[in-house]
């Protein structure tokens, strides 16, 4: 997409044909794991041997990945672009009153594949297919979700499709179209655990926060549309890549409506502000921790944040064009400077966050900061320098080289973050439910009666304490609420039951709650077992609780705060590995993941600086980022794996299982291994279809591998020397060695961890004995208040949907039924009263209608003496 000038379309490669397969199968998966989940619930195969559905969506997400990998290969400094029609879905007409014609529109679908789309789609099915064997040991041992993972699985698989399908479609349309797709798949997942209040209202939260950006993002394709329709061909779609992205199209556009399009792509990064959660619609993504760890890794690495990024790095050809030279300058400023914003009160939040999934949370929103502030600028030099080969006027362009490189390697920059924060990301996430799961196991062994403890739904303690005060046995009040006598009871009886007893009067829907407490089995119905051990246990709590001998000091036990973790390095070495490792590279530390791509992003910014002043808002705010990311990801990782366990739980945590080890190993290498990218050239052939790995295939690894080292530990020019090395002081040094001064400490004696430990833990150990601050006078200052309260963003929101919506909405009702109500109302009632009056004339007296027949007989007569005299 950002290649050369002159681009060859290929039509067709082996690879190409079977694209759609990588979006079919997934999909095609979700009813079936639905249907069969609907079957076989409960079914002893079912649950052991097929994961309720989790070795079913592995294959389907496996053949995804090796059909995308089939596609990479292909593409990757092999064929270049490729557009395919694919099929059309049907045809209608548009009728033009300029030119009294009716103009075809064509909607189908085809796949666009250029080394943006690769680079997506390799990161996207191949974290899918991660997360997806993470998930089966994650979801699948915990009780909580018995019976229910079918659900899980089937939203999962979809959610991945609409990724896949978002990448791969050809046109601003489709892209739309999977893109609402997964939203909707958000919702469902971040919801999964409905029942918790928590979790419903985390998932409305999301859905309409980001619904906002979406309303901006319709708007903005609807004038893209509007722009372009006059310019597309037979058989083509207004927003289909090939029409808008064609040079001519864009000449057409930008010779009438440039500052038009402008507003259209400014409206259309609303939306993907709203998707990857850039302030000011930020609010919706720590919230969306209520789902399940899997769900988080899937949402912060895989697919939906990245999706916001996909949009924006679309619309380069915009920026890139020669004949919107300079017009969107002020577009790519403002996109960097939400993502410096962003970057820096994102990392101020996670600063005080204490809950471990929140703090990987607030990263994700810095550093998909990072990525838009890279973006940003890159989008910048492609729309203020002339880069192609050749000028407007047709000459040769003598700074071609030059500048090529330069808006090449800027965009390159944020794409490679992009795919080293993904797998960083996705490994965090996945090593922090493997603590999670953990912790909350060895809570579960520790205090096992803690399980009986949770909170019930009133009306089950009413009815056990019905029975008691009754004097009514379990099972004679089953045989009496069993009206057919099937040994099951269902909702209906159930409700009848409530209502004959005057607990509650619920509708079916408010049944569910009950309903699914009663049943173990996950069957639907209730049998006597199930009752009798349920409402046992809920009278025996409420005993228990009235006396006041309920030992509950666990009952508020929170698995997921670093505050009853630590130490965690020598149980889990291999999580511990993991996280380090993501940390690392999430901070920039020299030669390790995010390093190579971080160092591009902040030159790149500050490169805009030179020529543009406005641009050190932005290039301050990732500066300042990298000290600060530097701290909040050491803070995790030191209150999670270092020092004494903090409570009696951490100490008896144990490694976790296969299934979720598996990816932790994976991703490791893969963040390790940026190195090897690095010194293929990534930033050069990512955004450029034109080029070839290993800088166009003239140089070997090792020569690649020396030109990345000089070129970022002692470039030629003294400016960009320096800043590299003050990156590297904030983000490696001072940042991480404030927290090594504040958390963590030496492991208790006798435990041991693994050698490359053993530098962390010996510097830390040195520097917190040394340097131990005392930071309690900041933890009780209003800022830090302020951080805790996300200075304080949800609270200004809510109350704008209280007093502006919600009152909005008040009056809307109160006109709908004074004025339109009223009014139907008043008709109504007039009718009414007219039919009254004259129901009053129709006594049944045939006295009284030949009265009435004469007097009108007389009348008739008396109008026609009068017309004739």
């Amino acid at each position: 997409m950002a290649g050369s000038d002159a681009m060859e379309t290929i039509a067709t490669t082996p690879a190409l044909e079977f694209a759609p397969y990588i979006i079919l199968l997934p999909m095609l998966a979700f009813p079936v794991i639905l249907f069969l989940g609907k079957i076989f619930n409960g079914n002893k195969m079912w649950k052991d041997g097929l994961k309720e559905g989790g070795l079913i969506a592995l294959p389907v997400m496996a053949a995804s990945l090796l059909l995308a990998l089939w596609l990479v290969t292909d593409f990757v400094g092999g064929a270049g672009r490729a557009d395919t029609s694919g099929w059309t879905w049907f045809t209608s007409g548009m009728w033009d009153s300029g030119q009294t014609t009716v103009s075809e529109i064509n909607l189908g679908f085809g796949i666009y594949v250029d080394h943006i789309t690769v680079m997506l789609l390799f990161i996207a099915s191949f974290l899918c297919l991660l997360i997806n064997t993470f998930a089966v040991g994650y979801m699948n041992t915990d009780p909580i979700n018995d019976n229910r993972n079918h659900r899980f699985y089937a939203e999962f698989v979809l959610f991945c499709s609409g990724m896949l399908g978002m990448v791969l479609a050809d046109s601003f349309l489709w892209l739309f179209i999977f893109w609402e797709l997964m939203g909707l798949c958000s919702y469902l997942l971040i919801g999964f655990y409905y029942e918790r209040p928590s979790a419903a209202y985390a998932a409305k939260k999301a859905f309409l926060t980001t619904r906002v950006g979406d309303v901006f993002l319709m708007v903005g394709l609807a004038m893209l549309w509007s722009l372009f329709h006059p310019h597309a061909g037979a058989g083509q779609g207004a927003l289909d890549y090939a029409v808008v992205f064609d040079d001519q199209n864009i000449k057409a556009v930008a010779e009438t409506g440039s500052s038009t399009l402008a507003w259209a792509l400014g409206l259309m990064f609303i939306g993907a502000v709203g998707k990857s959660a850039q302030f000011p619609l930020h609010v919706w993504l720590p919230d969306a921790m209520e789902g399940p760890t899997p769900v988080s890794a899937l949402i912060h690495a895989a697919t939906m944040v990245n999706a916001g990024l996909y949009l924006v790095a679309r619309m380069f050809p915009f920026f890139g064009s020669d004949y919107l030279y300079n017009d969107l300058a002020d577009l790519a400023f403002i996109i960097a400077a939400i993502g410096g914003t962003t970057a820096v009160m994102a990392a101020a939040i996670a600063f005080v966050q204490h809950d471990l999934k929140k703090v990987l949370a607030y990263s994700t929103m810095s550093q998909l900061a990072y990525i838009f502030t890279g973006l940003g600028a890159a989008l910048y030099l492609a729309n203020t320098l002339h880069w192609h080969e050749y000028l407007p006027d047709g000459t040769k362009n003598p700074e071609y080289y030059t500048n090529h490189g330069i808006v090449i390697v800027a965009f390159g920059a944020a794409l490679f973050h992009l795919f080293n924060h993904a797998m960083a990301k996705g490994m965090l996430f996945m090593a922090s439910g493997a603590v999670i799961h953990e912790v909350h196991h060895a809570h579960h062994h520790l205090h096992p009666h803690d399980d009986h403890h949770e909170e019930h739904p009133e009306e089950l303690l009413m009815l056990a304490n019905y029975l008691h005060d009754t004097d009514q046995s379990v099972f004679g009040f089953f045989n009496s609420i069993d009206l057919d006598q099937s040994g099951d009871v269902d909702t209906y009886e159930f409700q009848k039951a409530l209502k004959d007893a005057d607990i509650a009067d619920l509708p079916p829907w408010e049944m569910q709650p009950l309903m699914q407490a009663l049943d173990m089995d996950g069957n639907g119905r209730i049998d006597i077992p199930e009752l009798e051990l349920t409402l046992g246990r809920i009278h025996l709590a409420s005993l228990s609780g009235g006396d006041g001998h309920h030992d509950d000091h666990h009952d508020e036990f929170d698995a997921q705060s670093m505050e009853n973790m630590g130490g965690l390095a020598s149980k889990m070495p291999l999580t511990a590995t993991a996280m380090l490792v993501g940390s690392l590279s999430i901070m920039g530390f020299p030669l390790i993941g995010g390093f190579w791509s971080k160092e591009g992003i902040i030159a790149n910014t500050w490169r805009v600086v030179l020529d543009d002043p406005r641009f050190i808002y932005p290039a301050m705010c990732v500066l300042l980022g990298a000290a600060m990311t530097g701290f909040y990801m050491s803070r995790m990782w030191l209150k999670t794996f270092a020092g004494s366990p903090k409570t009696e739980v951490a100490a008896h945590v144990h490694p976790t299982n296969t299934w979720i080890k598996i990816p932790l190993f994976v991703l490791t290498f893969m963040s390790l291994g940026a190195i090897v990218l690095a010194s293929m050239g990534f930033t050069h052939w990512a955004p450029d279809e034109s080029y070839a790995p290993f800088f166009d295939g003239k140089k070997s690894f090792v020569e690649g591998l020396v030109y990345e080292m000089n070129h970022a530990f002692a470039n030629s020019e003294l400016f960009f020397l320096v800043l590299t090395y003050i990156a590297i002081l904030l983000g490696a040094i001072v940042g991480p060695g404030l927290a090594l001064s504040l958390y963590g400490g030496r492991l208790d004696e006798g435990e041991e961890a693994m050698p490359w430990f053993g530098p962390v833990l010996a510097i830390n150990q040195f520097v917190k004995g040394r340097y131990h601050w005392d930071n309690r006078s900041f933890a009780r200052s209003g800022f830090a208040t302020a951080l805790e309260n996300r200075l304080y963003f949800d609270h200004y929101y809510d109350m704008a949907m209280l007093k502006i919506v919600a009152a909005f909405s008040t009056k809307a009702a109160e006109a709908d039924s004074s004025v339109i109500d009223g009014t139907v109302k008043t008709i109504e009632r007039t009718s009414q009263q007219l039919s009254t009056g004259l129901r009053s004339l129709t006594t049944g007296s045939a006295r009284d209608y030949i009265l009435m027949a004469a007097v009108g007989t007389l009348a008739l007569f008396a109008m026609i003496w009068g017309v004739v005299a």
